[in-house]
């Protein structure tokens, strides 16, 4: 699928019909070289991981299917990565056969004359839009159909083979590029650069995704437990630092009023010391 996607690149470069020949011939040669990068990678991985038949990574199609072979110690939504991959094989095929035929189709329109051209301007700039002649002569029927309807079968078999690319795909990634997989998975869906991707881990040893996350929450758990062990107090029976707060020393109440003066000084003061009933006594 990634020669497509090459010839289309190339297409928006060149007059389209004129030299159509030197977008297929620039996408044959950009696949092919990102082809080479992910066989030898697959190569290697399945190598050094045991997995048999290796020659399936230099096929078309079938190393499709071995991605899912290297990438079956992860498993996509419960289901087997294998199986899944054959799916994703398949499908692949059924693409590629369209294509083909809509790209036929095209060709022989164009070589016929089988189009008018009309002008309309789109954002201020003049836009040259082919319509398809109504009296098409009647050998090229075939074609004109798949001109105007065959792009409604390939859009659905191309949605549902991005969906299951994305699960294999993400397994792959899980099992050789556990850290920046979901990275990896994205940026091999959105560009044509899998096989780039795909010899970049080629020499990472496989894992299981699941063993991956719970190794590193035993590590994220012992890096807290000697941080709490090196820097926190010790806890009683209920988890509570019992020296945070010790208690204090009672300190001697202070008189807030000391070295003020009585308002009342001077009252009920005798300062002869006598009795002022003593009058009365005798």
């Amino acid at each position: 699928m990634d020669f497509f996607e090459y010839a289309n690149l190339a297409q928006m470069f060149l007059d389209y019909g004129d030299n159509v020949w030197i977008a297929y011939l620039v996408g044959g040669l950009c696949f092919a070289v990102v082809f080479i990068f992910q066989a030898v990678a697959l190569y290697t991985i399945a190598g050094r991981e045991g997995y048999p038949n290796r020659w399936m990574a230099f096929v078309p199609f079938f190393n499709t299917y071995y991605i899912g072979v290297c990438a079956k110690k992860n498993r996509c939504f419960r289901l087997n990565t294998e199986m899944v991959s054959i799916v994703l094989a398949s499908l692949e095929f059924v693409l590629v056969i369209l294509n083909i035929i809509s790209y036929v189709s095209v060709e022989l329109l164009l070589a016929n004359n089988c189009f008018t051209y009309s002008t309309e301007v789109l954002y201020g700039i003049e836009v040259s839009r082919p319509e398809l002649i109504t009296n098409l002569p009647i050998r090229l029927g075939w074609a004109g159909w798949c001109y105007q309807y065959l792009s409604y079968i390939v859009t659905p078999v191309n949605l549902i083979f991005l969906f299951i690319k994305v699960m294999v795909l993400s397994c792959f990634f899980q099992t050789y590029a556990a850290r920046r997989y979901f990275l990896f998975t994205i940026t091999s869906v959105l560009f044509p650069i899998q096989g780039i991707l795909f010899f970049v881990v080629r020499n990472n040893r496989g894992m299981n995704y699941g063993e991956y996350i719970r190794r590193q929450q035993e590590i994220q758990y012992r890096i807290y437990s000697q941080y709490r062990q090196n820097y926190e107090p010790p806890r009683d029976d209920y988890n509570n630092p019992p020296y945070n707060n010790p208690p204090q020393p009672q300190q001697p109440p202070q008189d807030n009023n000391q070295g003020a003066s009585d308002p009342f000084e001077g009252l009920g003061e005798d300062k002869d010391n006598s009795d002022p009933f003593d009058e009365f006594k005798n």
